[in-house]
């Protein structure tokens, strides 16, 4: 069998489910474990798929829709929005991205602070915060009704005005060779813009998350940022963050 035709039936597999392990590959495509590894290996090289310990992911291009992704490991997500609200003192300011990690936060602050300061382009968050907060912005631009928040150049451009002490960002996944990812460059632009307008900026990244690749990689950070996840990371990606501006809590 032809390289090209090996690398097309991993993709198709790929495309197929979440995963999928060297062991399997090897067993549809009757090679070596190494021909699979180096496959894979340059696969991964040309962006077309994500490379993980034991076999791969795909590239994501898309996110699932936010009702079901409120859905996916809502234990885990609790747990980072309840460390979230501990450490968030009453008065502060806080930037808050849409996305469902961010949501379970806004229900956990909601609960348990008074007198925030609020900057979001989520309308639902907005609306849970409301008693929580001394005021809320919300960032004008576009309005993307599937995620009922606003997005684009004049989000971008809002934002820009406002500086705050913490900010809360989801992120569309975390892999060990992509880092951070998203699944578009203006949702990548604002989480990228969230974390320079604040002081202490937490990223949320539920198990779901993990070894997952939007098809476009956030900056490289700039400044400390604390990673809230729910269960430990995978090596992988344990060991790049080593060498990153990042401190990891496992809530």
């Amino acid at each position: 069998m032809l390289p090209s035709e090996r690398h097309a039936i991993i993709l198709e597999e790929v495309s197929r489910q979440p995963a999928v392990s060297i062991r399997s590959l090897t067993e549809r495509l009757g090679v070596s474990r190494e021909t699979v590894r180096k496959d894979i290996e340059q696969l991964a090289q040309e962006n077309k798929l994500n490379q993980v310990r034991g076999g791969a992911t795909s590239v994501r291009t898309h996110e699932p829709p936010m009702a079901d992704r409120t859905q996916t490991n809502r234990e885990g997500k609790e747990r980072i929005g309840a460390y979230v609200a501990s450490t968030i003192p009453d008065g502060a300011s806080v930037i808050i991205d849409n996305g469902s990690t961010t949501l379970a936060a806004a229900h956990a602050l909601a609960a348990a602070r008074r007198d925030l300061v609020i900057y979001t382009n989520d309308l639902t968050i907005a609306s849970i915060l409301e008693p929580a907060a001394a005021t809320v912005t919300l960032l004008g631009g576009r309005l993307d009704f599937s995620e009922n928040a606003t997005m684009g150049l004049d989000t971008l451009d809002h934002l820009s005005r406002y500086n705050a002490e913490y900010a809360l960002i989801g992120v569309g996944g975390i892999s060990a060779r992509a880092l951070f990812t998203y699944f578009s460059l203006e949702g990548a632009n604002l989480r990228n813009m969230m974390i320079e307008r604040s002081q202490r900026p937490f990223l949320l990244a539920d198990s779901s998350k993990f070894n997952v690749v939007g098809q476009v990689a956030m900056k490289p950070l700039s400044m400390d940022v604390t990673l809230v996840v729910d269960s430990e990371l995978p090596k992988g990606i344990s060991e790049t963050l080593r060498n990153q501006p990042v401190k990891v809590v496992r809530a």
